[in-house]
């Protein structure tokens, strides 16, 4: 199966909010997981390892991965759970399957199709910027409004797409993962340019240009518009919010030029963007 391919068919979504018993013994999944905790503390183990969860987490796990969790809720915590298959070819089974122990696994009804070399392991990732998808995504799915399991789908292809994406943070230098992380939290500013993220860091913009292009195939302004443009694709899929103060939310110094850089790197306008949604039932 190619990335391309994938439609993913959702068997259960959830936001858990309230502590639990941990399991005695490992879990074993039936269809794929996936995780996003937010203001837990704890640890998975899989694979060998033991990893510790850190706030805004998401954990991807395939068919048949072997784990074990221990968590602390904290204030405000809770964690988002997902089961289900890469594409829709299983699509007559609509219930979950819940989560075997070990002892119990079965693994003649797990349902078998090609998986996409991307999602072929688990995968580790924080990915904050997609909380508000992940919310629009099980709140479809509880309320099941009209479309519901198409748009609970194009929301999850979304979210996994971000999983596996560019920029995994631990691929790269110090430097590089701090610069980044500057973007994210300060990309709201319009005033954010290549000279005051450069002068933060005490480098020339040119030079520290050069070094996140290395590590990430963009140049330093070509990451920042790439990012306030993704956060406004998700906000443009998850709100109602106008577009001209989408605009402004995600550091663009007016709606005219946000329209255009959205045009130009995404192929349709914001309006046109948003329609595509709308017409899945968001």
């Amino acid at each position: 199966m190619l990335i391309s391919d994938i439609n993913p068919h959702i068997r259960h979504a959830n936001l858990i909010t309230t502590p639990f018993k941990m399991r005695s013994e490992p879990s074993i999944c039936m269809d794929c997981r996936l995780f996003f905790f937010e203001n837990i503390s704890g640890w998975f183990f899989f694979g060998g390892e033991k990893h510790n969860i850190l706030n805004n987490t998401a954990i991807f796990f395939p068919p048949e991965t072997e784990y074990e969790l221990d968590i602390k809720f904290n204030e405000n915590a809770g964690f988002y759970v997902f089961n289900f298959d890469l594409t829709n070819i299983h699509c007559d089974i609509k219930n979950g399957f819940g989560t075997p122990l070990k002892s119990e696994f079965d693994k003649s009804k797990v349902p078998s199709y090609e998986m996409s070399e991307e999602f072929s392991k688990p995968i580790i990732k924080n990915i904050a910027h997609v909380k508000g998808m992940l919310g629009k995504c099980v709140n479809n799915f509880i309320l099941k409004n009209t479309f519901y399991r198409e748009a609970s789908s194009a929301l999850l292809k979304m979210i996994l797409l971000e999983l596996v994406g560019e920029e995994n943070h631990n691929a790269y230098s110090e430097l590089c993962k701090n610069v980044l992380d500057y973007i994210s939290e300060n990309y709201k500013t319009s005033s954010l340019t290549n000279e005051t993220i450069s002068a933060h860091f005490n480098y020339h913009s040119y030079h520290l240009s050069s070094i996140v292009k290395s590590e990430t195939g963009k140049s330093l302004h070509q990451f920042l518009i790439y990012y306030r443009l993704r956060k406004s694709r998700e906000l443009l899929a998850t709100t109602e919010t106008e577009i001209s103060e989408i605009a402004w939310k995600c550091g663009f110094s007016s709606a005219a030029y946000f329209t255009k850089l959205f045009k130009q790197n995404i192929g349709i306008t914001p309006g046109d963007y948003r329609r595509r949604y709308t017409d899945l039932g968001f």
